[in-house]
């Protein structure tokens, strides 16, 4: 997980932050400085730092940038048949709760398409969870390639919420929305992307660079 030094809240946060305060503050009205209150208290806390949304060091790459904070749990080869019905390569990408969960875009691109299905709230790191609440997004970089996104709800996450739409003109890094709560997130990009990234490794949202072309070098 990264310490993020400085750091804003969310907008999407004002309403759970609030109302936690008023829970937190009731509390301590009614029972006084107890053990409820401090469990309250430390909860209110966590609520906030979840939904921290941080400013990042976007490299300057011609590569994939991570579109998440996270634990890499996946990296494999499979078949995107959403939009693209052709083998790609692919990162999944676990956030846990203490993880950021503002996603941004891993590369300067156009929104072409986006589908929204609803669906469980298996555990986000379960082969199960690709029966989730989900978000596809479809981008087509600069140089006319297919990426793919596909934001998971999970266990405790129970929204998504995108800041971008079709037809939306992304640059790489930006802002494109948050789960709220612990998720995961899958990103697919074309055959001819090479990564030495492999399950374990810890990724950073706009500043991890996931992939590169072939005859470029990873950094």
């Amino acid at each position: 997980m990264k310490i993020d030094y400085k750091w804003t809240v969310s907008a999407q946060g004002y309403q759970p932050i609030l109302v936690s305060f008023l829970i937190c503050w009731l509390g301590t009205a009614f029972f006084g400085v107890s053990i409820l209150s401090i469990l309250l208290l430390i909860t209110f806390l966590l609520i906030v730092h979840f939904f921290r949304d941080p400013e990042r060091i976007i490299p300057n790459t011609d590569g994939i940038i991570s579109p998440a904070d996270g634990k890499v749990i996946a990296v494999d080869t499979v078949k995107e048949d959403e939009f693209t019905n052709s083998e790609m390569k692919r990162i999944c990408i676990f956030l846990s709760v203490f993880d950021c969960h503002i996603a941004r875009s891993p590369v300067s691109s156009e929104v072409v398409e986006t589908k929204y299905f609803e669906g469980k709230f298996k555990f986000a790191n379960s082969l199960e969870c690709i029966e989730n609440e989900r978000l596809y997004m479809h981008l087509k970089t600069e140089d006319n390639r297919d990426v793919v996104l596909i934001l998971f709800a999970g266990f405790i996450a129970r929204r998504i919420v995108p800041f971008v739409s079709r037809t939306s003109i992304l640059k790489i890094g930006q802002r494109i929305g948050i789960i709220k709560f612990g998720s995961r997130i899958d990103i697919y990009v074309p055959s001819d992307y090479v990564t030495e990234l492999k399950a374990g490794d810890e990724v950073v949202a706009g500043e991890s660079i996931l992939f590169n072309k072939i005859n470029e070098k990873l950094v």
